[in-house]
């Protein structure tokens, strides 16, 4: 990428050099010469960001006088996951820092796991509370009319045992459940995408996070985020996004939480603590902004420490 020579406009020059960052880096197949906030191509330059050969970092900041946004105006501060009660703790620290980027790219402070690996049993308990929940179904197809989604053909069957057996006491319906579920898997057939062997999940790691867990007003941003960091999205209720760097598998938007499964791929990630890319202004030049708001408070050795922060 050739250096142009800062005039304090955006104008052609700026938006040739952005369309050709696009191309050759984004992969965009049209270049349109923007930047959007949490967008594929603001993502790309963070990725770029982090190649820096941290020897450069001196004459960079001496060059261009960026500086470091204070604290409490970048957001700064701990990512917390919890688990609840019946998430078995098994997800790797590369799984929770992918989703606790996502959090930041979201702009929240903490989320639940609901659900990671389970049993066969857990399956039939999950399933048996899904349907007792629908007191007006009656049949399989009702309560997927209630609900307003339903399992495959798998699935199904071990719903069918459900509403064959419901008037019995809740032990010995789980029970014949599991039993079901247990006949099906023998034909090599998965009811759940959560019920697979240990070794399975450690290549794999699958977890639900439930949408009561994450402030309401921020749920759409990190629904978007997450979108953004998936190879497969299911059930969308809106346009896709352009993608970013993917380190999610699959992303399913359920009715009560979102479902991720992430290939343990130990991709190098920015560090988590970090909520997006901070927001960085060269120098006084006007119009030369790369983020999406104008700070004002920097310290001298701002682009040091963000690089720091983000290997």
């Amino acid at each position: 990428m050739p250096e142009i020579q800062v005039d304090g406009i955006s104008g052609p020059k700026t938006n040739n050099a952005i369309a050709k960052f696009q191309t050759f880096y984004v992969k965009l197949k049209q270049p349109d010469s923007r930047i959007d906030p949490n967008g594929r191509s603001e993502k790309t330059l963070i990725a770029k960001a982090i190649e820096i050969d941290k020897d450069l970092i001196p004459t960079l900041v001496k060059k261009h006088g960026v500086r470091r946004q204070t604290p409490g105006k970048s957001g700064a501060g701990p990512r917390n996951i919890h688990y609840r009660s019946n998430a078995k703790r098994v997800v790797s620290t590369y799984t929770e820092n992918v989703v606790k980027l996502a959090m930041g790219f979201g702009g929240i402070v903490k989320c639940d796991i609901s659900s990671t690996i389970r049993t066969m049993n857990d399956q039939a308990r999950i399933m048996y509370g899904n349907c007792a929940s629908f007191s007006a179904a009656t049949s399989v197809s009702s309560l997927r009319s209630a609900r307003g989604w339903g399992y495959a053909a798998a699935g199904r069957k071990v719903e069918e045992v459900f509403f064959e057996n419901k008037s019995k006491p809740r032990a010995e319906v789980i029970s014949l459940m599991e039993k079901k579920i247990v006949s099906i898997s023998k034909g090599g057939v998965r009811v759940s995408l959560h019920c697979v062997p240990d070794a399975e999940y450690k290549r794999n790691n699958i977890l639900d996070i439930p949408y009561s867990s994450v402030e309401v007003s921020r749920r759409k941003d990190f629904e978007i985020a997450l979108m953004g960091m998936s190879t497969e999205v299911k059930n969308l209720r809106y346009r896709q996004p352009v993608k970013a760097e993917e380190y999610i598998s699959r992303l399913i938007i359920e009715d009560k939480c979102w479902h991720l499964e992430i290939p343990q791929l130990n991709k190098a990630l920015p560090n988590a603590k970090a909520p997006s890319a901070p927001v960085v202004r060269y120098g006084n030049r006007p119009g030369l902004v790369v983020g999406c708001a104008l700070v004002d408070d920097w310290t001298d050795d701002y682009f040091g420490k963000f690089l720091d922060d983000w290997y």
